[in-house]
């Protein structure tokens, strides 16, 4: 995973330091060699989510092992090149070489957690952003010390052996049949790919060199990104699943956050280490050496706090310290002493640690977990693009050379967008929530009193609920597929300790439908719905990978809960049963109603954390948290089996 995450940090790194040189080897201006940081960024942030759909579709070992190949054909490319355009096509390989590694990644740190029932990644994903962040440290000063050995073309060579490696150790290591997250037949959304990318391509040729001749492209971007969100609207398999980003604000200002943050930071790795060459008259290795404190201290950021579960604290100090650190650029010069540059640098890579691991810790809780790879595409997408608009924006105020008055134009700019980071930071509420993905609180722990306890279950005495698990209302829920293979292995559970099953359906007749009255929000929903909720319509059947086995309580209601316009609660006196172990979708629904009507009819009553889902996340980790528990033992399918066996003890 950390050989496969690094390939484009290095890449990302190595070439600051660099780009002067080869301007002056192939007589190129700095608004020129800005496309091999541009080339890169738009290749990797078209690919990345395509890589991580693919990963999501067919698992990570295939694609991360060509991806490792094209690093290495890439590499070979540049270090050959003779001249600026062959060097672009190098750096656009690069890119979309290493778009598989950090999907493939996030992929497998939640594969792995599902399959050990724990949730608790923050050490791996401290690991996988600090190991980036190593990288980074070494990136710009061994390419400073490559080129002063061996030329510019050495910071190309060095892609093969890196390459050679992570395909070494993948071939070996990767999981060779990693189980998909997407099940069935899907397919590639290539029209929604082309519309991305000619939206991104078009944006960027207009940014590199704005001019009122060269509005056309806008209106291309314009035409491309309208007929990108028509697509992806429509299509039943899209490219990126705009209908879940509307659904779940909170991802999406992660992804504003991760561009802002991204535009600030390049534009201090690409800009001010070009001014200090050109305006402050450093060597290449000298620079380099001079941005070690900007990555060192992102590096040690990220490994002090990595553990830390105060994500939105994280966010804001980042954020501010980015203000900061713009405030400071506008009063640096030509004559500034290094110690300054020092503390300047420190002052930028703080933030850097911050708001690096921030944003990936939220993307991880808030991402729909059968998009995980293609989510943390997208994150890096988000942050590709910020480094588009900071290459674009040195591209703009740098001229042939990287001046102090250039700079300072620069820092204006950057200054804005840290302030709108920091807004951004500070208003979002939903930060407070992102700590724990749905369903990885231990049954074991009382999530009131951090006190342990341990849950004991007579199955004699227990009954699942299996709660609207029903095709028509499985479409609403992300990461359905999941949620039913952890209530199947629930059912298993208890149907092998002795232990009842109960499934409640909803579902209307015509007569249910002529009872409703008008002024009811519940029939307003269940006549918009129309036949789709019909209960003799297929798609309020018990969905059919949990289907009931004779014997289990079936139950048909036309309300939210359980309890309404059923005769559950008699069915379950009948059968002696005082605990009720409750799934279903979704939980601020028949959850929420059941939680609250079981406990005022007296049932000790058990939720899975796992087994529930909301078309919301946030809404259901909060009622998990923060709601339930005050009626409720929050558990998670995992607990069953051990809290069964204690029972029949």
């Amino acid at each position: 995973m950390v050989l496969g995450a690094v390939m484009n940090p290095i890449n990302t790194s190595i070439i600051a330091v660099a780009l002067v040189p080869i301007g002056r080897a192939l007589d190129a201006p700095a608004s020129q060699t800005a496309w091999l940081v541009s080339a890169l960024y738009l290749a990797t942030a078209i690919g990345q989510p395509v890589a991580g759909r693919l990963v999501d579709m067919h698992g990570p070992r295939r694609l991360f092992l060509v991806s490792t190949v094209l690093v290495g054909v890439a590499g070979v490319v540049g270090a050959l090149a003779s001249d600026l355009p062959v060097l672009v096509v190098a750096r656009v390989l690069l890119g979309l070489g290493t778009c598989a590694g950090y999907p493939a990644a996030m992929y497998l740190i939640l594969a792995e957690a599902r399959r050990t029932g724990e949730d608790s990644p923050s050490g791996v994903l401290t690991v996988l952003a600090v190991s980036s962040q190593t990288i980074a440290v070494v990136g710009p000063t061994l390419g400073g010390l490559l080129i002063d050995l061996g030329g510019w073309r050495t910071t190309f060579a060095v892609n093969v052996p890196l390459a050679l490696a992570a395909f070494t150790v993948g071939w070996r290591r990767m999981p060779r049949q990693a189980r998909p997250a997407v099940r069935g037949p899907v397919t590639l959304d290539l029209p929604g790919i082309a519309a991305f990318s000619v939206t991104l391509a078009a944006l960027l040729l207009f940014l590199m060199r704005p001019a009122v001749a060269d509005l056309w492209l806008l209106a291309v971007a314009a035409i491309a990104g309208t007929g990108f969100t028509v697509r992806e609207l429509r299509t039943a398999a899209p490219f990126v699943d705009l209908r879940v980003l509307g659904g779940n604000l909170a991802l999406v200002a992660t992804y504003a956050r991760q561009l802002l943050a991204g535009l600030t930071m390049y534009a201090v790795l690409y800009g001010v280490s070009q001014w200090l060459q050109d305006g402050r008259g450093l060597s290449p290795s000298q620079a380099g050496l001079l941005l070690f404190p900007l990555s060192g201290s992102a590096l040690l950021a990220s490994a002090v706090t990595g553990r830390l579960p105060w994500i939105k604290a994280k966010l804001v100090v980042g954020a501010a310290l980015q203000v900061a650190g713009c405030a400071l650029l506008l009063a640096v010069g030509g004559g500034t002493p290094v110690w300054c540059l020092v503390l300047l640098m420190v002052c930028f890579g703080l933030p850097t640690g911050l708001l690096t691991l921030g944003n990936q810790n939220a993307v991880y809780h808030q991402a729909d977990a059968a998009r995980i790879a293609s989510s943390a595409g997208l994150l890096r997408t988000f942050m590709y693009l910020g480094a588009i608009g900071a290459s674009a924006a040195t591209g703009a105020f740098f001229g042939p050379r990287a001046d102090t008055a250039g700079m300072h134009a620069l820092a204006w700019v950057l200054l804005a967008c840290a302030a709108a980071l920091l807004v951004l930071t500070v208003l979002d509420r939903g930060l407070r929530r992102v700590g724990a993905r749905p369903g990885t609180r231990s049954a074991r722990q009382d999530p009131r009193k951090g006190a342990h306890m341990t849950l004991t279950l007579d199955p004699a005495r227990t009954a699942l609920l299996v709660m609207d698990y029903q095709p028509v209302l499985a479409a609403r829920i992300p990461d359905a597929v999941a949620q039913l293979d952890r209530v199947r292995t629930a059912l298993d559970v208890v149907r092998r300790h002795g232990g009842h099953v109960g499934y409640v359906r909803v579902g209307f007749t015509d007569e249910d439908y002529e009872r409703v009255p008008e002024h009811s929000r519940f029939a307003a929903r269940a006549r918009q719905l129309g036949p789709a909720l019909h209960a003799d319509a297929p798609g309020t059947q018990v969905h059919s990978e949990l289907a009931p086995l004779p014997g289990d309580v079936l139950v048909r209601k036309s309300r939210v809960g359980a309890f309404s316009t059923t005769d559950l609660h008699q069915q379950l006196q009948e059968r002696g049963v005082d605990t009720l172990v409750l799934a279903g979708f979704s939980t601020s629904g028949v959850v929420l109603s059941t939680v609250r009507d079981a406990a005022d009819r007296d049932y000790r009553v058990v939720v899975l954390a796992d087994g529930c889902a909301d078309p919301d996340p946030e809404v259901h980790t909060f009622l998990i948290d923060r709601i339930f528990p005050a009626q409720a033992a929050v558990t998670k399918v995992a607990d069953l089996e051990p809290a069964l066996t204690a029972g029949r003890g």
